[in-house]
């Protein structure tokens, strides 16, 4: 495919490219990938810093924009696309809300867990530390399912997708995710829609693609 309009620059084993890669892909968006070697210094280049002075990634290049911080991609991929930014300004609103609380809350305690098991051998007291958290935040993301299919609104929106991002890593981090049910069944529910891809699938160049991998949620029935 040539000429894709977005250019997304990342690594395959980050959490927070494959948030921005899956709304790509949702959205049946091409987009042109650049892998960044983060543990090789890559993001500490001259050239890197001039392109995103906070030295992260994903960062998304779309014509002469350049957007950081994986958040704020989502909201612009939204916008831009027309897709999954909420219906009215209340919805919006109440999706940012979600959206700084799972940074914070959610995803800092699964990531953060992740990356001292799998890559920088924290301390294991520091490790079970972050799990906690997560474990906490999957009890508030649990009890709000309890009557709603989708974090906002009547549909998957960027809060859903910025938020279960790392629920499909969470075996990576030592957490086992199988006691909150409601939950589950959400990020099963995000797993079924068209053009969705596991992180092992994700970031690739050509998104368009049919599913190749399903999550399976356990029943949503009483045990």
């Amino acid at each position: 495919m040539s000429n894709p309009e977005y250019t997304l620059y990342g690594h395959f084993e980050s959490g927070n490219v494959y948030k921005a890669a899956l709304l790509l892909a949702l959205a049946g968006k091409a987009y042109d990938f650049r892998h960044v070697d983060i543990f090789d210094g890559a993001t500490k280049t001259d050239d890197f810093t001039a392109m995103n002075t906070f030295q992260e990634v994903p960062v998304l290049v779309h014509g002469e924009r350049t957007i950081t911080q994986s958040n704020v991609i989502l909201r612009y991929l939204a916008d831009d696309i027309g897709r999954f930014g909420g219906s009215d300004d209340d919805e919006r609103r109440r999706i940012q809300e979600w959206m700084a609380w799972t940074s914070n809350k959610f995803n800092s305690g699964i990531s953060l867990a992740r990356f001292g098991k799998r890559f920088a051998g924290f301390d294991p007291a520091v490790i079970t530390f972050f799990q906690k958290r997560a474990e906490r935040a999957f009890d508030l993301v649990d009890r709000h399912l309890a009557d709603h299919e989708w974090l906002v609104g009547d549909g998957p929106t960027i809060a859903d997708i910025s938020a279960a991002g790392y629920i499909y890593l969470a075996d990576e981090a030592g957490l086992d995710t199988t006691p909150w049910r409601k939950m589950l069944s959400w990020v099963g529910r995000l797993s079924l829609l068209p053009g969705w891809h596991h992180p092992d699938k994700l970031p690739r160049q050509d998104a368009i693609v049919a599913p190749t991998v399903v999550f399976e949620a356990p029943d949503d029935g009483e045990a």
